[in-house]
């Protein structure tokens, strides 16, 4: 029996094939023949997507071997790629070129494709998401066939197809507006959290990108602040030693160690975070833009981020703490917190409006439902949109109130994929069944 499980081992799937095309045509001709013998299709990405979204009974598309770089516009600040490629790969050759993406998240094994397809976004209150950077595309839809998709073709269709949680078709190419390459100069210092948010507002203005990482049961956060310039700060080299043994032996290894002491005993998860918390110490690095952003993640855990208008940011939080403290849940994973730009993309999480992000991890050995429901309870009180590529407990009847352009985005699934070869049991749940019609209201 073939098998795929995703990166948190949190969803498990048993296709009929697992499937490696190498051009947009082999991808083309595999719906097509999936289509004729009664078969679902779905595109898996690297599998960092914490639900069911790429699982699938039929054909799992695995894009490894379809993800090179087509083409670089140095002029226009353009990059066309194959969908395939991994975010870290994508950068590599952008900083080659002299470029780099506006923003991005910490997360650079990603596919291109499962970033754009989940809103995947960054930090930083003037920067949008990744979506918000894509200029033109190609998907293949329900009937495999190839469709162009941009601003001036078929745009009804490109600007729900920037979020399409894979229900449209298979992404095929990409093309991304770029910005000249950049460094980040990063400080991370432990502080209070009672004073980061406090001065939340404060810190997101002044610094370029700012987020920081509570450490539950304690009083202590990792405060992170980036700022962006046009050469290396001097002093602050990233490479070496004391680099390796900052983020791979502190950040990863030492990490997992406190992680499964504490899966041998659960009542020592506050001790080890109040250690945890007492050995963080203040660091400086600068670096070229992806090398900071992205990070290398070597713990597994389940995770589940929603967003919040950013007014609500600090009482929602404030909310979680107090949740915490009465529920006696131990949780041994930081809560992370961080706010980024509004958009205009029909199922952004982010669209319409400034948003701030809390993203809550459990280790991937321990049970996440009641810590994650209880959280999911908190941000729907503040009018909160979960991140499509984490975990939650949602269906498309409570969603659909949270997107004004849900309306649109259903019009655009049933154009493309009026069969449902793309469904799943996930997009049933959080979108429903694809309905000839939709889009439009009774």
């Amino acid at each position: 029996m073939v098998s795929w499980q995703n990166w948190g081992r949190t969803y498990r799937a048993n296709p009929v094939a697992i499937q490696f095309p190498r051009s947009e045509e082999e991808i083309a001709a595999i719906v097509r023949d999936a289509v004729a013998k009664g078969q679902k299709v779905k595109a898996a990405g690297t599998g960092h997507s914490f639900t069911d979204i790429a699982c699938t009974d039929g054909r799992l598309l695995k894009l490894d071997h379809y993800n090179r770089v087509l083409e670089i516009d140095r002029e226009a600040r353009t990059v066309t790629v194959q969908s395939g490629i991994t975010i870290i790969q994508l950068n590599e050759a952008l900083h080659a070129a002299g470029l780099a993406l506006e923003n991005m998240g910490d997360v650079g094994y990603q596919t291109i494709s499962g970033a754009i397809s989940t809103a995947t976004h960054g930090t930083g209150e003037r920067f949008r998401n990744i979506s918000s950077q894509l200029r033109a595309l190609t998907i293949v839809d329900g009937a495999g066939q190839v469709v162009r998709c941009s601003a001036d073709e078929n745009p009804d269709l490109f600007s729900p197809a920037r979020v399409s949680l894979g229900a449209l078709g298979v992404i095929s190419t990409v093309t991304l507006q770029c910005v000249p390459a950049f460094y980040i100069g990063s400080v991370q210092q432990p502080r209070r959290v009672d004073e980061l948010l406090e001065r939340f507002d404060e810190l997101c203005h002044d610094n370029d990108h700012f987020e920081f990482f509570w450490f539950p049961h304690t009083d202590r956060a990792q405060s992170i602040t980036n700022e962006r310039s046009e050469a290396p700060l001097p002093g602050r080299g990233r490479s070496g030693f004391g680099a390796y043994v900052n983020d791979v032996v502190f950040e990863n290894h030492a990490f997992g160690l406190v992680q499964r002491i504490g899966s041998l005993h659960r009542g020592w998860i506050p001790a080890l975070a109040g250690l945890s918390g007492r050995l963080l110490s203040p660091r400086e690095v600068s670096d070229s833009s992806h090398r900071i952003f992205a990070n290398e993640r070597r713990v597994r855990f389940a995770e589940m981020e929603y967003e919040v208008p950013r007014e609500h940011l600090v009482p929602a939080f404030r909310d979680v703490r107090r949740m915490l403290d009465r529920s006696g849940l131990l949780v041994s994973f930081p809560v992370e917190v961080r706010a980024v730009a509004a958009d205009d993309i029909p199922l952004s999480t982010a669209y319409g409006r400034p948003s701030a992000y809390i993203a809550v991890h459990v280790y991937w050995r321990y049970e996440y439902e009641p810590y994650f429901r209880e959280v999911e309870a908190i941000m729907r009180q503040y009018d909160g949109r979960p991140h499509w590529g984490k975990l939650h407990f949602r269906d498309a009847a409570s969603l659909r109130p949270a997107y004004p352009r849900w309306d649109e985005f259903q019009a655009a699934r049933a154009r493309l994929d009026p069969q449902g070869v793309f469904s799943n049991t996930y997009l049933d749940r959080v979108l429903g069944p694809v309905q000839a019609g939709a889009g439009v209201r009774p």
